[in-house]
């Protein structure tokens, strides 16, 4: 019982050293993360649909 108390004691203590962020750089830092991921999104999207027409293209090539 002793090493719990003992565990969550160093616990509070951590949590107490921790700095949090504040509003305004969690929503910069969320707003960025979305445009990055929609970025990505696009990009990979892009490649897709690029890859996909050459496959069919390669395809049509080899039907004829």
């Amino acid at each position: 019982m002793e090493r719990i108390k003992s565990f969550i004691k160093g616990v509070r203590q951590e949590v107490d050293r921790v700095t949090w962020p504040d509003r305004k750089l969690v929503t910069k830092a969320t707003i960025s993360v979305i445009i990055f991921s929609l970025l990505i999104g696009v990009y990979l999207w892009l490649l897709d649909v690029g890859f996909t027409r050459m496959i069919h293209l390669l395809l049509s090539l080899r039907g004829s």
